[in-house]
């Protein structure tokens, strides 16, 4: 009678521990899987960014901005904050001009470790390719998109 409570209880540890890792795993690919669809979104923004002539620095912002939701803790401002005023701030964020100005405004754990990287074609049909890259303390991730900027077709018809 001992060995079957004994047995009961080693398939019921084995089984809880089994299931907890599954959960544990499943949890991590989700997050990872969320962190690849909003690296998207960010390489899409800054490559709109770019599509409209804006210069690097503000593609950067543009696309650190679209990363918020998987950009880690807040850095800058410290403590708690409703969600409203942190979301006050973009628009200053935005608007600063001097990379020490932004990080004073708005700052997060992971904007230290991304890297943007925004080429364009100069022609009739450009082309704006981003990719962003995110380093986190588990994994390194990243975001690709490519957008055609049809603003050259809209100055050759307006004579420009």
């Amino acid at each position: 009678m001992r060995l079957r409570r004994a047995q009961a209880m080693l398939e019921t540890v084995l089984g809880v521990l089994f299931v907890t890792f599954v959960l544990l795993v499943s949890f991590q690919l989700m997050h990872m899987l969320t962190a690849r669809i909003v690296l998207d979104h960010a390489a899409a923004r800054a490559a709109r960014a770019k599509a409209v002539g804006l210069n690097d620095y503000m593609c950067l912002k543009s696309a650190r901005v679209a990363m918020i939701p998987v950009a880690g803790r807040r850095l800058w401002p410290e403590g708690n904050m409703t969600a409203s005023a942190e979301l006050a701030r973009v628009p200053l964020y935005m608007s600063s001009e001097m990379p020490a100005r932004a990080r004073a405004i708005l700052d997060y754990e992971y904007w230290g470790s991304t890297r943007l990287e925004a080429k364009s074609d100069n022609g009739l049909n450009a082309k704006v390719d981003a990719r962003i890259l995110m380093q986190t303390e588990d994994f390194s991730m990243d975001g690709e998109k490519r957008i055609e900027s049809h603003y050259p077709l809209y100055m050759t018809d307006l004579g420009l």
